[in-house]
């Protein structure tokens, strides 16, 4: 997870099990048990209403009852009502989990007012789902220095219905989200494939379910190994649920009983792992300008597979004979870690990244060049029709007929054969052509 939150990848889930409402001297309660509280004293139930669905049944008999001597109610105007001069805040713990994190996007499935601020949210970067395609957001509106807050299920306000809690309404509201005609379908995209860090969110089993699959753009079958979110239970969620918590399990996600221990564990570590990624930052820009032979901008880049690290030296050793100045590091890159930043500030200074094919690039597993070979890909979009990925092919490769090599290299590069006799011919070519 917290790689993924380095890689802006987690969007965290609000739900109104973690808002909370200040009540008098300055105790504070979960705003689900608020309002509850507040409509059941309202209705004169005599009874603890646990559930909307309990407070709508005594809506509707106070509804039958004043039908002749009085204006009708529901569930929607008393909630808007009692929440409109209430005190809502934010959880202490949940504040920090923003102050140190920074995430593009939070969604939250509270209808509560004026929570954005705990949130780090400006006004101005608030959306709120109406179930239509206008609701939608693009990715490019997106922006980590000044993140969006997305209300799922509407947002409170004075509108007739302008938000649900109801099960058969949020039901309604889901049921939308797989309607092309309603549907936000850029926003659908974005969320398949992140990090989602689910908090408060305590539904039914069924509903739960119905929540995940539309959140996750209608597929809840992992595409990777890797965790795809945590969620956090509290009381209101059985978590003796086996089929929920089995469910949880396939989609390969964590559960946690208690948000606010899970959140405060999380902020700890990550804080330390901050507090380490900046003493080996300060490390390694002293050993880069302590390395005395590295090229400020070189003209080639070449990646490798350790294997091949004899004919690497040989055709960076060329070259360099043509007049070139070459970055070729020294030492194995899969064992390298602390070059990390050296390395990608030389593969976006280069005028041509030169990747060596060979059956050793076929590996599989974490190997440091396919890193070079991502980060390569992702520069030579910026550089539009500019020629910029040359791959060299050697030992009789044949990167067309192999898996594993990527289109850029085979359907948009050039391709050199080292068995070529024109080989160094064409070296010589590559130089003149950003010459």
């Amino acid at each position: 997870m917290m790689n993924a939150v380095d890689e802006k990848k987690v969007v965290p889930i609000i739900g109104d099990n973690l808002i909370q409402v200040e009540v008098e001297n300055g105790k504070r309660i979960n705003i689900r048990d608020f309002i509850l509280k507040a409509l059941s004293e309202r209705f004169n139930s005599t009874a603890e209403c646990k559930d909307y669905s309990q407070i709508e049944e005594l809506i509707r008999e106070h509804n039958r009852q004043l039908r002749n001597a009085g204006d009708v109610t529901d569930i929607y105007y008393e909630i808007f009502d009692i929440l409109r001069t209430a005190n809502v805040v934010v959880p202490v713990f949940l504040k920090e989990l923003f102050q140190i994190c920074r995430f593009p996007l939070i969604l939250t499935t509270s209808c509560a007012r004026d929570i954005n601020k705990d949130f780090g949210v400006l006004p101005n970067r608030i959306k709120v789902y109406n179930k239509n395609p206008s609701s939608d957001i693009l990715v490019a509106e997106l922006d980590e220095s000044s993140p969006t807050l997305y209300y799922l299920f509407g947002r409170l306000s004075m509108t007739k219905r302008s938000f649900k809690v109801t099960e058969d309404d949020l039901l309604d509201y889901l049921h939308c989200w797989h309607n092309s005609d309603s549907r936000p379908s850029h926003l659908g995209e974005y969320l398949s494939g992140k990090f989602l860090l689910v908090l408060g969110c305590d539904y039914p089993n069924w509903l739960f379910r119905f929540f995940w699959h539309s959140i996750r753009n209608f597929s809840i079958v992992p595409t990777t190994s890797d965790m795809q979110g945590v969620v956090t239970v509290s009381d209101y969620c059985d978590n003796s649920d086996e089929e929920l918590m089995n469910f949880l399990s396939r989609v390969q996600t964590s559960v946690y009983r208690k948000a606010e221990s899970f959140i405060s564990e999380f902020i700890e570590i990550y804080k330390l792992r901050q507090e380490e990624k900046k003493e080996s930052t300060l490390d390694t820009e002293k050993y880069e300008n302590e390395l005395g032979d590295i090229v400020e901008r070189p003209d080639i880049f070449i990646s490798y597979a350790s294997e091949d690290y004899d004919i690497a030296s040989t055709i960076a050793q060329k070259f360099k004979n043509f007049g070139a100045e070459v970055w070729f590091d020294k030492v194995d890159l899969d064992a390298g870690e602390k070059y990390e930043k050296i390395i990608t500030e030389k593969i976006q200074d280069c005028k041509r990244f030169v990747p060596i094919l060979s059956k050793s690039t076929l590996t599989p597993g974490r190997r440091f060049f396919k890193k070079e070979w991502k980060q390569a890909i992702e520069e030579a979009s910026y550089r539009l029709n500019e020629p910029y990925i040359t791959p060299i092919s050697i030992g009789g490769f044949n990167p067309f007929i192999e898996r594993g090599i990527p289109d850029e290299f085979t359907k948009e590069a050039h391709i050199i054969n080292y068995n070529d006799d024109s080989f160094d011919s064409s070296l010589k070519r590559l130089i003149r052509s950003f010459r």
